[in-house]
């Protein structure tokens, strides 16, 4: 049910624009790369402004798993989750080239026999004796930004991890930063605020709703796994009240009893982690 206070379905901090912005600009950036035949800048204007409409339109739950559904099914990069949580606090801002890190060994990376930190990387592309190593990039940057419509100004998603700030996406626009010397980059920075790094974030609906499906054809096999993937259910909704909303109101059907046989083992899970379960009728 809808908090009294704000009529709102979920937690204050899923409503919060800076979470909506980071997530409509990563759409409208991975759009680019989706159809990249098309190049003219006012189409581009028309589906950037309606991209922009889709949180009005679909509303929060169906949008987080819009923008689930292009990372995760795109990509395989599992970004809601962070841009949701309320144990990290974002903010857009320029941040200094040199107080990047990597999210792994990408582009230059392994031959230069670097770390993954930008500063070392800029410091070392440009030597005398990786001239071939600089030009190289600097093709295959320009290959990539010809692929498709400009993207290369969006900001780039970083997260404090173990005190680095991680890229968890836009590590070519990094590199493309670092080859034209730029000194800062625009970025969505997220910081940690408490343990656990995800907590009351957005669990998406599909991958709920792929393990009830998963477990009714498991039954109908016979096998026995009512209690294994309970315990998983409830491991991911834990943490997460809108998890456990979506759980209920969406991924089961009250009228199908494998489905209300696995409902119930969640919610004995559940009452271990000293949580109770909302069933709904």
């Amino acid at each position: 049910m809808p908090n009294k206070k704000t009529n709102k379905l979920f937690l204050p901090h899923l409503y919060e624009p800076i979470r909506r912005e980071i997530a409509t600009r990563y759409a409208q950036h991975e759009f680019r790369k989706l159809l990249p035949q098309l190049r003219q800048a006012l189409l581009w204007k028309s589906i950037d402004k309606q991209i922009e409409n889709w949180y009005e339109k679909l509303l929060e739950r169906n949008f987080w798993n819009a923008i689930n559904g292009i990372s995760m099914g795109f990509r395989l990069k599992s970004l809601v989750p962070l841009i949701t949580s309320l144990n990290i606090r974002w903010e857009k801002k320029e941040v200094p080239i040199k107080e990047l890190w990597f999210g792994g060994k990408f582009g230059p990376i392994g031959s230069l026999g670097t770390s993954e930190s930008a500063s070392e990387v800029k410091e070392k592309i440009f030597l005398p004796k990786n001239r071939k190593n600089l030009e190289q990039t600097r093709k295959k940057l320009k290959s990539f930004s010809l692929e498709t419509a400009p993207r290369d100004e969006f900001p780039i998603f970083v997260v404090r991890k173990e005190g680095k700030l991680r890229v968890i996406d836009g590590n070519r626009r990094l590199t493309q930063a670092i080859i034209n010397k730029r000194d800062t980059i625009k970025s969505f920075v997220g910081e940690p605020l408490a343990k656990p790094l995800l907590y009351e974030h957005w669990v998406p609906t599909s991958l709920l709703v792929e393990l009830v499906f998963w477990h009714k054809q498991q039954i109908q096999s016979g096998r026995k796994t009512t209690g294994m993937i309970a315990k998983n259910i409830a491991e991911l909704i834990r943490d997460s009240s809108a998890g456990r909303i979506e759980f209920v109101e969406r991924s089961i059907h009250k009228d199908d009893q494998t489905h209300l046989l696995l409902l119930n083992s969640v919610a004995k899970v559940l009452k271990d982690f000293g949580i109770k379960l909302k069933i709904t009728k």
